[in-house]
């Protein structure tokens, strides 16, 4: 009606005091990059009437509280009227306080802790507390790091197989402690007790020692290269006692349930199965169907939001081939995974399993893939300059890309006379991963990735991908 006064809804109610302003301000900052947010530093008009028309119009209630706060009756009257209001209520404690009566028996954070960032473990459970009552504005943005790790995201994991590489799983582990690989993922299958060499798990320590982080793969990929059919979940966790790691992926259900709840909870079971083996976080993947035609990717993206809400892991994984038939259709599928993992209250680090060409990286990280692993550095030579894979027997031609490197291990690989032609290629691909993951990581984390993929595939590439996927670009 004309005249009538109009009242602006917020998401999040911000209730402080003005000794807490300072640890407010940073708060509410953070908050606005997901939902609007209101609190009284910018009040203007009559205090009280202020407050009880913007706490009616509210949907969620932050109270920032102190030892000053919770002595406060301006501070105190807010959270009465958020009750009255039926508005859901969070006290977040910046020190050892406990909240006023009544409200000591809600469910609160403590920021005691905090290291005044957002992406500190404290402080990322009031966005999911938040997030599971009123749905964010904007989807969580990939963080810079998996949180409590020194994995900085988007990864390019080093894998080490025995399946058709040109290096040993021993030797592979060797090269990457030699180099400092930041992240390698190796498999149980090969690494197994009465297939393990007795030097891997002292170079695996190496690694770790050094800041990398290792994860066991189930090992049901060599199983299957090798049709060994005596491979089994209890082979798997004999397997996991000797293997120093920091994270392992379940024991996959490689035939899961065409029924959407069957499917999440058969994944979640051999989570929660395979956890009783390792004192080291287990990590979901999530298979698909297959049918006559090929895999059914229509319900992997539901089944993986429904496991990832389950378990929130650090990592949650799918298997490249499985995505689709060609790069572009795979890409498709992984845009609406993460669409799916979007409306999840917290951001799901997503990895994909068997990527390591340099175009598939670059286009399912833009696609929303986050870290990814391939056997591809110890089977073909790179070259740096068109990122290109070529045979082995062609790292000849790119010997003059190793002595332009800023390593200074695979210079001195190259000239060693003691490191033999696998070794010098192994080096000079690693040469290229670290290149290739720093940029990775510069220009998603600056919304460049259409520069970063037309940098990796060409001109050609990137205008076919932007009319196939319109949007991709865009987050």
């Amino acid at each position: 009606m004309p005249g009538e006064k109009t009242r602006s809804m917020s998401d999040v109610y911000v209730i402080h005091s003005s000794e807490d302003g300072e640890a407010t301000r940073i708060i509410v900052e953070f908050l606005s990059s997901h939902w609007t947010i209101w609190w009284d530093d910018t009040l203007v008009g009559d205090f009280s009437t202020v407050i009880q028309e913007k706490m009616s119009c509210t949907k969620f209630v932050v109270a920032v509280l102190s030892a000053h706060a919770i002595k406060k009756e301006t501070v105190i009257d807010e959270m009465r009227l958020a009750k009255e209001a039926g508005v859901t209520l969070l006290p977040v404690m910046l020190d050892a306080s406990s909240p006023p009566y009544p409200y000591g028996g809600l469910s609160r954070v403590s920021l005691a802790e905090w290291d005044e960032t957002e992406a500190h473990a404290d402080f990322q459970k009031i966005i999911r507390k938040i997030s599971s009552v009123v749905p964010r504005r904007v989807p969580p943005s990939r963080p810079m790091e998996v949180l409590r790790t020194s994995l900085s995201l988007p990864a390019v994991f080093l894998s080490v197989s025995s399946h058709e590489t040109q290096l040993v799983p021993l030797e592979a582990i060797k090269v990457l402690r030699v180099f400092g690989a930041p992240a390698v993922l190796v498999s149980a299958y090969d690494l197994w007790a009465k297939r393990r060499p007795k030097a891997a798990a002292s170079e695996l320590n190496a690694i770790r020692e050094a800041g990398g982080v290792v994860i066991v793969d189930s090992g049901n990929y060599e199983a299957s290269r090798r049709r060994s059919r005596n491979w089994t979940p209890q082979k798997f966790h004999e397997a996991l006692q000797g293997i120093p790691h920091d994270w392992a992926y379940c024991f996959d259900v490689m035939r899961p349930s065409q029924s959407l709840k069957d499917a999440v909870t058969e994944v979640v079971d051999a989570v929660n199965r395979d956890s009783k083996a390792t004192g080291s976080m287990v990590l979901p993947i999530v298979h698909t169907f297959r049918e006559p035609a090929g895999y059914d990717s229509r319900q992997l993206p539901e089944v993986v939001k429904l496991v990832a809400s389950e378990l929130q892991p650090p990592l949650i994984a799918v298997a490249e081939r499985e995505l689709g038939r060609g790069l572009i259709e795979r890409a498709d599928t992984v845009r609406k995974i993460r669409r799916s993992l979007d409306n999840l209250p917290f951001y799901q680090p997503l990895h994909v399993l068997g990527t390591g060409n340099p175009w598939s990286i670059a286009l399912l990280a833009a696609a929303g893939a986050d870290s990814f692993d391939g056997l591809e550095w110890c089977r073909m030579a790179f070259d740096h300059q068109m990122h290109r894979l070529n045979h082995y027997q062609h790292f000849d031609f790119f010997t003059f890309q190793t002595e332009l490197s800023e390593s200074a291990v695979a210079l001195k690989a190259l000239e060693s006379k003691d490191i033999g032609y696998t070794g010098k290629v192994a080096f000079h691909n690693l040469e290229y991963y670290r290149r290739y993951a720093k940029d990775l990581r510069d220009y998603a984390h600056t919304n460049r990735m259409e520069a970063f993929i037309m940098k990796i595939m060409g001109d050609g590439a990137t205008n076919q991908i932007s009319v196939a996927l319109p949007g991709i670009f865009v987050r």
